[in-house]
């Protein structure tokens, strides 16, 4: 007897908290270093497809042709966190970010 994978094809939205799918977040940390969640906030949200597994919410595919991004973004619990803590977060990242690529700009 064999057990197949049952996967499917849908579509998520890119917000400044995070991608929503289903009703939850994911991330990874390639979209937060091309800053996805920050143009989401100044841009304005967009749709893109994942690839996701039935009865298996951990993780979606994402795909996007416009950023040139295939990844597996994992979801995270967002019921004992604040939006805007997790916003803060990620602009608190992207500035970490930003720090050590000028310092290393400037040794080298």
């Amino acid at each position: 007897m064999t057990n197949h994978i049952k996967a499917d094809v849908g579509i998520a939205t890119v917000t400044a908290q995070g991608i929503k799918f289903n009703g939850r977040l994911y991330t990874n940390s390639a979209v937060i270093k091309k800053k996805w969640f920050v143009l989401a906030r100044e841009e304005g949200e967009w749709k893109i497809p994942v690839v996701y597994l039935h009865n298996y919410y951990e993780a979606i595919i994402i795909i996007s042709l416009k950023h040139q991004e295939v990844s597996l973004a994992t979801w995270f619990n967002v019921r004992d966190l604040n939006l805007k803590e997790v916003e803060h977060y990620h602009k608190k990242l992207n500035q970490l970010k930003e720090l050590k690529k000028n310092t290393t700009e400037q040794i080298n």
